[in-house]
């Protein structure tokens, strides 16, 4: 049976953040069941989270999202920072006179907003009469299970204490080890481990594997070190200092793609439901217990992608839809090809005129805005999807969501277009590869292999490793004592068929196909875990005082949930879950209850 009363929360960060608010916001339900709250961080500080951490990030590097779009906290970010002075706001590099709710600002200045809001809220707690307990710079290494069926933290300290339940929240770890001597770096974090001393440059091509958001942050924080930024006839341009004149960097993307800017939305802030109800989902699954990705498409993307084109006058786009044989993989070829500006910063020049008469005359692009709403919903019931389906959306679907979606700011857009004006900054496609021998005589070596079959080699000073954290496997958790223990597993999917084409079966390594007494599935990355985000055990069980809303260690279930939004969803899912649960007296784990607790979550 469920029990609250002393309850640890592993990270502090936003995804923890919100689950305090979401809990607060509910607080006349949990004030007499929660009586202790433990907070675990492995920084000096609460709340602030890796992304936005000072000691992680930048000044330079921008949050890819606007006050507008940050779920509601205590107080919005747009009005913490107008209660700031000027000295603050120049400290985060902001230097607008009036604060706007649509502007996006640096991780830096969301990251002290954050560590504001975690300080108010535990505050609330204790005026209430639960008790917390800040435990910083105590990173766990380790959770375990008694015989009562309650669960131990140790934290780095070898320190051990017992709770009623826990929930994982912590945040992205980055186990693969810089190899400084040969100027290879396994990751940007923490960013000033690639930034020169003072008054040195670096005088040489700089390589990224990847051209995303992370590779961007880089950019930024190495140019405006070797060089100046001046705005002439209000064009962004760049100066080169003269100490750096073979000063460039070169973006490494398997497909030569570049996100797409940002856009100005209709409706900010996603919801589940938006575009059907949860009747119109249930009615969808099949005999087997799935959910076909074609028929989600075809029953409700199609509909709603329809009137979004035609509100975006994509006329062409819409007839294709309306013709009955045109797939989801048809859309997503279709618009890769319709924007080849992904492909170029010649074509972001072209796409910042859009992009700009977007926001600055708050013209929404419904299409994309529409497609990440249904994304987003399939990201909450990806459970229901065969394993044939898990297949198609990683190959064929995601890469193109991550860039239409990951929306880069317009002023980072800007500094990019003047580096490259400047001609200094290159993108090349195709995969890289790096081996053993990629490293040595203080060069890290790689392999670029284009789509035509050719390979070229290259050698870089510096590369960083800009690709995200790597996909967790079970042996991967951080906190192995619940996989040997049977109280986590890894996550699967079954196949559809029990016959699989051979055209999937080529493309996967032997070791990822299940095969047991159950049927044949395909093992996913990450944990398993309910919809009510309880780990499952090694018999299939929900843990009811296990909880993991960790999305990097969900992500075979939940490959679409990123950002900060999907953090504050899933805590509120998790919360929901929880009333549920004690009002009702029974687990939320069947279809119907869970859609249900969905549906109701969006209305409040």
């Amino acid at each position: 049976m469920m029990d609250l009363t002393n309850v640890a929360i592993i990270g502090s960060g936003p995804t923890s953040l919100f689950l305090l608010q979401n809990i607060w916001n509910h607080i006349d339900f949990f004030k007499n069941r929660i009586h202790l709250l433990t907070i675990y961080e492995k920084e000096c500080v609460l709340g602030m989270g890796m992304p936005y951490h000072p000691d992680t990030t930048d000044v330079y590097n921008r949050a890819n999202i606007s006050s507008e779009e940050i779920p509601q906290l205590q107080e919005s970010f747009g009005d913490w920072l107008r209660k700031q002075n000027k000295e603050t706001l120049e400290k985060f590099n902001i230097n607008d006179v009036v604060i706007d709710d649509a502007e996006v600002y640096s991780r830096i200045a969301l990251g002290h907003y954050f560590q504001a809001q975690f300080r108010i809220l535990l505050n609330c707690f204790k005026s209430i009469g639960i008790k917390t307990c800040e435990r910083c710079e105590s990173e766990v290494v380790d959770i375990s299970q008694t015989e009562n069926n309650e669960l131990i933290v140790t934290d780095y300290h070898l320190r051990k204490h017992i709770f009623s339940s826990v929930v994982i929240a912590n945040g992205h770890v980055w186990k693969e080890e810089d190899k400084e001597k040969d100027g290879y770096y396994a990751s940007p974090w923490p960013i000033k481990k690639i930034l020169p001393k003072e008054n040195e440059f670096f005088n040489f091509p700089i390589g990224t594997l990847g051209a995303s958001l992370s590779a961007f942050d880089v950019v930024t924080s190495l140019a405006h070190r070797h060089g100046v930024f001046v705005t002439v006839k209000d064009k962004l341009k760049f100066l080169k200092h003269e100490n750096a004149p073979k000063f460039k960097i070169v973006l490494h993307s398997a497909k030569g793609w570049l996100p797409h800017l940002q856009y100005e939305q209709q409706e900010p802030i996603r919801e589940i439901y938006r575009h059907f109800s949860r009747n119109q989902l249930v009615n969808l699954i099949d005999n087997n217990g799935f959910i076909r990705i074609e028929d989600f498409f075809n029953t409700l993307c199609r509909p709603a992608l329809i009137t979004a084109f035609a509100k975006n006058k994509l006329l062409d786009v819409v007839e294709k839809l309306n013709e009955n044989d045109f797939s989801f993989k048809d859309l997503v070829t279709l618009m890769s090809e319709k924007h080849e500006y992904i492909n170029s910063f010649e074509g972001m020049k072209l796409e910042m005129v859009k992009a700009k008469n977007s926001v600055f005359n708050k013209m929404p692009i419904h299409w994309m805005e529409t497609l990440d709403d249904l994304m987003y919903s399939l990201n909450y019931h990806a459970e229901l999807l065969p394993a044939e389906d898990h297949i198609f959306f990683h190959k064929e679907v995601m890469s193109f969501l991550m860039n239409v979606i990951a929306a880069l700011p317009l002023q980072s857009a800007e500094i990019l277009l003047a580096l490259y004006d400047a001609n200094c900054i290159e993108l090349k496609s195709g995969l890289v590869c790096l081996r053993d021998d990629s490293f040595g005589n203080d060069r890290t070596k790689i392999a670029v292999h284009s789509e035509d079959g050719k390979t070229e080699e290259l050698e870089y000073k510096l590369f960083v490793n800009c690709a995200g954290q790597k996909k967790i496997e079970l042996n991967d958790y951080p906190f192995q004592s619940l996989v040997d223990e049977g109280m986590v597993r890894g996550a699967s999917a079954k196949f559809a068929t029990q016959k699989i084409p051979n055209n999937i079966l080529d493309s996967l390594d032997a070791d990822s196909i299940i095969d047991d007494s159950s049927g044949i599935s395909l093992k996913l990355c990450g944990i398993d875990i309910d919809s009510s985000y309880r780990a499952i055990n090694k018999n299939g069980i929900a843990n009811c005082f296990l909880y993991d809303i960790n999305s990097m260690h969900t992500s075979g279930l939940r490959p679409y949930s990123y950002g900060l939004q999907a953090c504050n969803a899933t805590s509120l899912i998790l919360v929901e879950s929880w009333i549920a649960e004690i009002v009702q007296g029974k687990n939320i784990n069947n279809i119907e209850d869970i859609t249900e607790l969905y549906e109701d979550s969006e209305t409040l």
